[in-house]
C-alpha cells in the first residue's frame, strides 16, 4: 500500500492554492464508537514469505533491486539521517534488541523510507503487504530475523490473522491512496476503503498488549467542511482519514498520530534498498510541529518517516497527535534529544 504523493494531483504544484498542494492525506468527520464498528473477522491461515519462497518474483515493473541487500550499513550517507554531525549516527547493533516494529504500507512514500531506516537500526522488522514481491525488490532478500514479510490486505478483516502480530511491539501504519480518482483506485484503493476501513480494520486486529501504534494521517482533516480544504476533501480523503484517526484515538491502544503537510522528496518506488539509504531531503532539514491542525506547509518524506520512528520512544507522545512540516536549515537528524525537544515545544506551544 503505497503512501501519497504529489505527482498524484492532476495539476502542478504552481498552479493550486497551498493547502491544495498538502498531499492527499486528510480527514474529519464525527467520533465513531468502537462498540458499534468492531469487525468480526473470518479466520484463514496468513501467508508468510520467506527469503526463498520469494526469489525470482521481482519484476523489473516494480524496482530495479539488484544486490540482494548485503550492504545495507555501507550504503548510508550522512544525509539519510539528515544530519552531518557524527553524533547522530545510527549504531549497526540494536540498542531495542525486544522491539519488533510493524510497517503496514511499507512500500508506500514515508513506509518505504520507515522500513529502511528501521533495517539501518537493525530493529526487528515486519511488513504486512498486499504484494510482498514489491517489499523484495526494494528491501531485497533480508534475514529472516531482521525483516519477516506476510501477505495481507487491511481492507480484508480475514486477511488480519493474528499469527502475523504475534510478538509485534510496535506499528506503524503508513497507508494511504490518492485524493483524487487515479489508476492508484483501480482494485476497490479508493480514501474510504484504505484511509478508513483499512485503519477500522487493522487496529480492531491488533494484539492489546501493543506499546504503541503510529499513525500517518494529513494536516487538515480536521477542516474539510472549510475553503480550500473542502475541495481537497471532494471524494472524502480528509474526512475518511479523520474517521480512521477517530476510530484510533478511541481504541484503547498507546497511539501517536502524525498530521503530514505536503509530501515531498520521492516517493522512491522504483529503487532499491541502497537508494533508500542514500535519500536526502535536501535543505529542507529543519522540523517544524505543531498540535491544533494550524500548520500549513510542506515536509519531506524522509522527515516524516524519522518523526514516526522517534515517537515510538518517547513516552509523552502517547495519546498525542501532531503536525508536522519541513523548511530549510539543519535538522535534528536521528538524536533523539533534539525530536523530545521538537514534540515537548509543540506541546507547550
Amino acid at each position: 500500500m503505497q503512501h501519497r504523493c504529489k505527482s498524484s494531483f492532476p495539476w502542478s504544484s504552481s498552479t493550486v492554492p497551498m493547502a491544495l498542494q498538502i498531499c492527499h492525506h486528510l480527514n474529519p468527520c464525527l467520533p465513531l464508537s468502537l462498540e458499534k464498528t468492531q469487525i468480526r473477522t473470518t479466520k484463514k491461515t496468513p501467508t508468510f514469505f520467506t527469503r526463498h519462497s520469494l526469489t525470482g518474483h521481482c519484476s523489473s515493473r516494480f524496482c530495479n533491486f539488484s544486490n540482494g541487500g548485503t550492504s545495507v550499513t555501507g550504503a548510508v550517507k550522512d544525509e539519510q539521517v539528515l544530519s552531518t554531525s557524527t553524533e547522530t549516527q545510527i549504531s549497526e547493533t540494536n540498542p531495542f534488541p525486544s522491539k519488533v516494529v510493524l510497517v503496514v504500507g511499507g512500500t508506500g512514500g514515508v513506509g518505504q523510507l520507515v522500513v529502511a531506516s528501521l533495517l539501518n537500526r537493525n530493529i526487528k522488522s515486519r511488513l504486512l503487504l498486499r504484494d510482498p514481491a514489491k517489499g523484495t525488490c526494494l528491501f531485497g532478500m533480508q534475514d529472516e530475523k531482521v525483516l519477516k514479510i506476510w501477505k495481507g490486505d487491511t481492507r480484508d478483516p480475514s486477511d488480519l490473522d493474528p499469527a502475523i502480530f504475534e510478538g509485534v511491539t510496535h506499528v506503524i501504519c503508513c497507508t494511504g491512496t490518492t485524493a483524487f480518482p487515479s489508476r492508484r483506485w483501480v482494485g476497490d484503493n479508493t480514501p474510504e476503503r484504505v484511509d478508513w476501513e483499512g485503519v477500522r480494520n487493522l487496529i480492531s486486529a491488533l494484539p492489546r498488549t501493543l506499546k504503541r501504534f503510529v499513525l500517518v494521517s494529513s494536516v487538515g482533516v480536521t477542516k474539510f467542511n472549510e475553503l480550500p480544504w473542502s475541495m481537497m476533501n471532494l471524494f472524502g480523503v480528509l474526512k475518511f482519514k479523520k474517521m480512521g484517526e477517530d476510530f484510533v484515538r478511541n481504541s484503547g491502544l498507546p497511539f501517536t498520530i502524525i498530521r503530514a503537510g505536503r509530501l515531498t522528496d520521492g516517493p522512491y518506488t522504483s529503487y532499491d534498498l541502497n537508494t533508500l539509504l542514500k535519500a536526502t531531503a535536501g535543505k529542507r532539514r529543519a522540523v517544524l510541529i505543531g498540535q491544533g491542525d494550524k500548520l500549513v506547509g510542506e515536509v519531506s518524506r524522509l522527515v516524516v518517516a524519522e518523526a514516526c520512528i522517534q515517537a515510538l520512544d518517547i513516552e509523552f507522545t502517547e495519546g498525542q497527535t501532531y503536525e508536522i512540516n519541513s523548511i530549510e536549515g539543519e535538522g535534528p537528524g536521528s538524536d533523539i534529544q533534539r525530536w523530545r525537544e521538537l514534540y515537548k515545544a509543540a506541546e507547550d506551544n
